[in-house]
């Protein structure tokens, strides 16, 4: 009767939560949000970075002397004041050593390097004093893409003897012998180029150092406060507890602000120390297109393999990437063999992985961090296997799925929890697939002759969240009756004040309006791993129900002090102490907090393994065969994140992850020329999707609880961008198909199309 009771409330608490609105949005509707180039510190000046324009080149000679007379004029770096007081940019540990500096040391090796920075009295005389700065340059050649890298004719690194970053192989069974005897096979190659974060907020920073305390403090648009007072601290070589972190509202990071540190923060710091003065740092937009890390530039050459049946029997790829000059935090290529098998059972399986060196600015994650990749690869080549073996696309996949969980991958990864055929199954029919396919092969033309041609694609979603497997939570239950829950994530636009105060609500029993969240400061939260990988309610959250659940005991054990009896008899239920042997009501919430006073609970929550997401997509599209435009008919997307916390705040990731992806497959590409000089300086050259061309989204849901987080709920916040790309190409292959064309390279823009489909043309005329 008791646990009928308990389920029952907590059925209550999560019908409510799930009507919950966002109580973090009226300071952002009202212009009340707090961003750090909102902030006026005193004694402030203004940091400027000179930047290469040149991808290779010798430094000859840097000259300050037309600055000196300018009053605006505080200080000035150079490379050789940087290495005297600085160690090199914190490098991913097990990772090739490049020892990159915080500005060139004698090379320069990408445009947009810093060289040189200015500290100015006014951030309106930054320019003109960046321009009186004079540098002599030598021109070196450049290693401008992956052939050019793997050739060895130059050298990024002379030191390395070679331009190889990373070898990464995975091996399960024996693919060759498989696809050697399999009844059918397919290869196909597929890239993605490279592809920018483009928060709305760029970077930005404010450093100041307090020399009685000899401690530095930074306000900074970060994802993760505790991994930036790492990296400091060694950069700095001070102990941790000399570096303070903490940050109030971002305006997005997509793993920007996350994982790799950067140069300006180092440099601000060392000019607040030689000066005394709050030093403050935004990067523009044409900046943060040139110096913040970029990711995907990742090419697949990928074959499948099934038997007479069309049952997977073997996957064998071959992934290289360009993750320019390095030095920084990479994982994506890893994350990408970890994934490439997607929800498929495959019983062999080889993959090798190769990143490059070139002269290009250094990569590091942006949302997905290799799995948009993987997905891309996988999904393709299944499309192209379907094909070969004469089968519906999603009737083989539903053939070869992954049914018996935990499944093990065979290339590092543990699938705790899912259900891939419904997901199938509901994409089906929510979808209309079998119209959908019917009339896609239908062309259609206008009054003028003009045709446009239809596809539809699909593809299904695998996504490991909770990366890096634990996160701390405190909660304070205060005398007053409120509660604060202290968490090492932290927000950066993904709704988590009102999601971990939900999960705290819900479990405490009491009113979200009494519960608040406290995060992003390293003097209050010295531990934690910050928001990324979609990690921040599947460990943050599980986190902050552990420390609620041990709050609960040690009420209860309070409660049975006051009482004097044994804390057996009594149990936390429904915001307040019971009588667990009839059940009677002793001590609401409030009742106890005022007697006892303010209780604080902290904790540590750690993973035992990933957590993993799944989902599936379907993308109807059409295609101007004149003119090569792409026009999103219809996405429809079955999510499962496990546990719904917020369907609103879910629907919203789905939402915004997918028009990423959406960017990716056919707008976005950070190009360069075969100088490396990169075309792309502004949001005019650098095209991301407008509300025009972001289609309505139809999102539905199932829930496969993790069996590993305490709360049930896995990560959602990349899986839109993952399925994206593959649902959009499958979708587009199937009407380039008509025309006897097919495309695998993201993006997919319109001058890419119309070539293929110019090409087919003139075949056909004889023009």
């Amino acid at each position: 009767m008791l646990q009928q009771q308990r389920q029952q409330l907590q059925q209550k608490h999560h019908e409510q939560a799930h009507s919950q609105r966002r109580v973090e949005d009226r300071r952002f509707l009202t212009g009340s949000a707090n961003y750090v180039d909102d902030s006026k510190p005193a004694n402030v000046a203004y940091m400027g970075i000179l930047r290469s324009p040149y991808a290779h080149a010798k430094i000859k000679r840097i000259d300050f002397t037309k600055l000196s007379n300018d009053p605006n004029l505080i200080a000035t770096l150079s490379g050789k004041d940087v290495s005297e007081n600085l160690d090199p940019i914190f490098e991913t540990p097990g990772q090739r050593r490049t020892g990159r500096h915080q500005l060139a040391v004698d090379i320069v090796r990408f445009v947009g390097e810093g060289v040189a920075a200015v500290l100015s009295k006014t951030m309106y005389s930054i320019e003109d004093l960046l321009e009186m700065i004079e540098v002599e340059y030598e021109p070196l050649p450049v290693v401008s893409s992956i052939e050019d890298s793997k050739s060895g004719k130059q050298l990024v690194y002379p030191n390395w003897g070679d331009n190889v970053a990373l070898v990464q192989n995975v091996e399960r069974g024996d693919a060759d012998s498989a696809i050697a005897s399999a009844a059918f096979v397919s290869k196909t190659r597929v890239g993605v180029r490279r592809q920018a974060g483009v928060p709305m907020e760029p970077r930005s920073l404010v450093a100041s150092y307090d020399p009685e305390q000899q401690k530095y403090t930074f306000y900074a648009s970060v994802q993760s406060v505790q991994k930036f007072r790492a990296y400091l601290s060694k950069e700095l070589r001070v102990p941790p507890e000399s570096v303070r972190f903490f940050v109030k509202d971002v305006g997005g990071g997509f793993g920007t602000k996350g994982a790799q540190s950067y140069p300006e923060f180092a440099l601000a710091a060392l000019l607040a120390r030689k000066t005394g003065l709050s030093i403050k740092w935004t990067s523009n937009r044409t900046e943060d297109l040139l110096e913040t890390s970029p990711d995907r530039d990742q090419y697949c050459e990928i074959e499948l393999a099934c038997d007479e049946n069309a049952k997977l029997v073997a996957l064998r790829a071959k992934i290289e990437s360009d993750v320019g000059v390095l030095g920084t935090f990479n994982i994506s290529l890893p994350h990408t063999i970890m994934l490439l098998p997607g929800a498929y059972d495959i019983p062999n399986i080889k993959i090798s992985g190769t990143c490059y060196v070139t002269n290009k600015v250094p990569t590091a994650p942006v949302r997905g961090a290799g799995r948009p990749e993987a997905c891309f690869f996988i999904e393709s080549a299944i499309d192209s296997m379907a094909r070969e073996a004469k089968m519906d696309p999603l009737e083989f996949r539903m053939r070869n799925v992954v049914r018996k969980f935990p499944h093990d991958n065979g290339a590092g990864v543990t699938y705790d929890s899912g259900n891939y055929p419904l997901l199938l199954e509901t994409l089906s029919r929510a979808a209309n697939y079998r119209q959908g396919r019917a009339q896609s092969s239908i062309a259609r033309f206008d009054t003028s002759g003009r045709s446009t041609i239809k596809g539809v694609g699909i593809s299904l979603v695998i996504e490991d969240t909770g990366a890096q497997m634990f996160e701390t939570a405190s909660v304070l239950a205060t005398s007053s009756g409120r509660v604060v829950v202290s968490t090492g994530t932290s927000p950066h636009g993904q709704g988590l004040e009102t999601t971990l105060s939900q999960l705290c609500s819900a479990e405490l029993g009491i009113p979200i309006e009494r519960v608040s969240l406290s995060w992003g400061d390293t003097d209050v939260i010295p531990q934690g791993l910050g928001t990324f990988a979609s990690r921040s309610l599947s460990v943050g959250g599980s986190a902050v129900l552990q420390a609620c659940r041990e709050l609960e005991s040690t009420l209860v054990a309070k409660s049975a002090e006051i009482l004097g009896r044994a804390a057996a008899d009594l149990r936390y239920e429904d915001g307040g102490i019971t009588d667990a042997l009839n059940g009677s009501r002793i001590f609401s919430f409030d009742e106890l907090l005022s007697r006892i006073g303010d209780v604080k609970v902290s904790t540590k929550f750690t993973l035992r393994a990933l957590p993993v997401a799944s989902g599936s997509q379907f993308c109807e599209l059409e295609v101007d065969t004149e003119t090569g435009k792409v026009t999103i008919l219809r996405i429809v997307i079955v999510d499962d994140c496990g546990r719904v916390i917020n369907p609103t705040i879910v629907d919203g990731q789905i939402h915004g992850g997918f028009a990423h992806g959406l960017g990716g497959a056919l707008f976005e590409e950070l190009a360069y020329d075969a100088n490396c000089q990169p075309l792309a300086s502004s949001l005019m050259e650098y095209v991301i999707p407008s509300a025009e061309t972001i289609p309505s989204m139809e999102v539905l849901h199932i829930e496969t609880p993790s069996t590993v987080t305490l709360s049930g709920a896995k990560g959602v916040g990349e899986s839109g961008t993952i399925g994206a790309y593959p649902s959009i190409f499958n979708a587009l292959n199937d009407a380039l198909s008509k025309m006897g064309r097919e495309i695998h390279e993201a993006p997919a823009t319109p001058h890419d199309i119309h070539s293929l489909l110019v090409g087919h043309f003139t075949s056909r005329t004889g023009q």
